[in-house]
């Protein structure tokens, strides 16, 4: 399929989406609602890979934002009809808030990449930049209690008709010259530009094709530069997800989760906004576990491609897994919006809370077997220390032993991961200690170095690009 022909189809499903959750909203309560709001997560997950297809080789971190947050919203607003329709309104409007905040945060550095790549008129992209940040904002209002989400998404949703309507004319077509400085003079291959869309989304592409070259992931040229943004990329997620799992988890649900029943039930109303935080907090990191698998996949792809790509899928798994248990978080704190009484808290809050932490205990087996899959990478690799590989493979060891022991028994003794998890922290300072010293071999000058500094570097990276250090 061409790029035309992938715009176009985009463009349909932009509009098809449109007019489906429009006409599911207005049918709420009925089967054919259901329906169409079920068509409209299938239109989005598709937009979603249509676009990463027309934007991975030229600007890939913006493209595998885009397609991760367009899942979520097509999750979150599926798992919201059956949320509505067992736990109320609060529960649907939750997952809804949260569907747009991660639509929002996701098309910003999509519409700058159109716009970078000369793909739409500098105005209709400065728009839709301006449209989904307002729509983001919106939803955090939302789900901070302040109801002005309708009136943000205004914008939004019409540059999406106009974008849809340019999409269906005329597809997705080739991308023009970025302006300013390249990254890497040497660096002339697909996924040479340097990302736009978040520290935290991993630089290389699922699809496209990786040079068989010998050694681990070090090297100079597009392969080293790739290998540097996906370890930096891994990186800073593994360090954004420490602080927010670390906080949400241990800080707000474990202490409400630990409790009896009865007293659980009569900590929940005044926890009501920390929960609310919490499950935006783990909805992000679920996220970013698909792209910090997929960066590991991209740093790991010249060492054993097979096994790379099946460890980032395990991770994709377990982050499925991790969603499909917050939406017992999203319940609870659905009926907390609602204001429910002692009764149905009581009924409904505890049993949510512990299945939440026995889903989650089931995703951490796929978890398991991925730091598995990344230490035997590491012990492969002709970069990564082998004692680093030691320790992450024992940290997989840890979550495998802890959700098999939750399996067996709901009153397990020792967590086993509450000490082996240092191998996953060695590992994230490892890889941002090793974007830091790696730097692009062709990287570009500052602008107040002279002219023939200038191109003396440029001329001595095209050489390191096309024949590696003498």
């Amino acid at each position: 399929m061409s790029l035309r022909v992938a715009g176009r189809w985009a463009g349909a499903f932009f509009l098809a989406a449109f007019v489906a959750y429009g006409a599911g909203s207005a049918l709420a309560g009925h089967p054919a609602g259901v329906v169409l709001v079920l068509a409209n997560s299938a239109l989005v997950a598709a937009i979603g890979a249509l676009a990463f297809r027309a934007l991975r080789r030229v600007q890939p971190g913006a493209a595998w934002v885009y397609l991760v947050t367009r899942g979520a919203e097509a999750f979150l607003l599926a798992a919201g009809i059956v949320l509505r329709d067992r736990f109320g309104d609060g529960a649907g409007d939750l997952a809804y808030q949260l569907a747009m905040l991660a639509l929002g945060l996701g098309s910003v550095p999509f519409c700058l990449t159109l716009a970078r790549w000369h793909w739409l008129p500098r105005w209709l992209a400065l728009w839709g930049t301006l449209g989904y940040a307002l729509l983001a904002v919106g939803a955090a209002a939302e789900l901070a209690g302040v109801a002005v989400g309708v009136a943000l998404a205004v914008p939004g949703g019409l540059f999406e008709v106009v974008f849809g309507l340019r999409l269906l004319t005329r597809g997705f077509t080739s991308p023009g010259p970025a302006p300013g400085p390249r990254t890497s003079t040497s660096a002339s291959g697909a996924d040479a530009p340097a990302t736009t869309g978040g520290a935290a989304a991993p630089n290389n592409t699922g699809g496209a094709a990786v040079p068989n070259t010998t050694g681990g992931a070090d090297g100079v040229g597009a392969g080293g530069s790739r290998a540097r943004r996906a370890a930096l990329a891994a990186g800073l997620g593994l360090l954004l997800m420490a602080v927010l799992a670390g906080w949400a988890n241990f800080g707000v649900v474990q202490p409400l989760v630990d409790t009896d029943a009865a007293a659980t039930a009569t900590r929940l109303p005044a926890r009501q906004g920390a929960l609310t935080l919490a499950v935006v907090a783990l909805y992000t990191v679920a996220c970013l576990d698909v792209l910090v698998g997929w960066a590991l996949r991209a740093f790991f792809s010249r060492t054993r491609p097979t096994v790379a790509l099946l460890s980032a899928w395990c991770r994709t798994g377990y982050a499925v897994v991790l969603a499909v248990a917050l939406t017992h978080l999203i319940a609870v704190t659905g009926l907390l919006r609602d204001g429910a009484g002692a009764d149905r808290l009581a009924a409904d809050g505890p049993p949510r809370l512990t299945d939440f932490q026995q889903v989650w205990d089931l995703g951490l087996l796929l978890f398991g077997v991925h730091l598995l899959l990344v230490g035997w990478l590491a012990w492969r690799s002709d970069t990564v220390p082998t004692w680093l590989a030691a320790l992450v493979a024992v940290a997989g060891a840890g979550y495998l032993a802890d959700s098999v022991g939750s399996l067996l028994s709901a009153d397990q003794p020792v967590q086993v991961s509450g000490v082996t998890f240092v191998g996953e922290v060695v590992l994230m300072g490892w890889l941002l200690t090793y974007a830091a010293r790696h730097r692009s071999p062709g990287a570009t000058p500052p602008d107040d170095a002279p002219d023939a500094d200038r191109t003396g570097t440029a001329r001595r990276a095209t050489t390191l690009g096309r024949c590696g250090p003498s």
